[in-house]
């Protein structure tokens, strides 16, 4: 939950750089899971989704703290975010 967040396919390690310390909060691991089961869901390989949905929770996490602080901030404030986030790159 944060910054230097690890991604392992058992071949390959992967450090995501996005997050902060705001991160650690009670549901953060939760909306990160359901990121990850929605990607695999939509038949993305299951290390890219675990990749892409780290990253995601990460930058969404990222861009709440630069509009409202990372005091306080809630495992639900990143989901709107993370909506941005794929609308925003499509």
């Amino acid at each position: 939950k944060g910054a230097g967040s690890l991604v392992c396919d058992g071949r390959r390690a992967y450090v995501c750089l996005a997050g902060n310390p705001g991160m650690a909060t009670g549901g953060m691991g939760d909306v990160l899971t359901g990121i990850i089961a929605a990607l695999i869901a939509q038949g993305v390989e299951l290390s890219a989704a675990a990749r892409l949905g780290v990253q995601l929770h990460s930058q969404a996490a990222d861009l709440v703290a630069a509009e409202e602080g990372m005091i306080g901030l809630l495992a639900s404030d990143v989901i709107g975010k993370v909506r941005q986030l794929l609308n925003f790159s499509a």
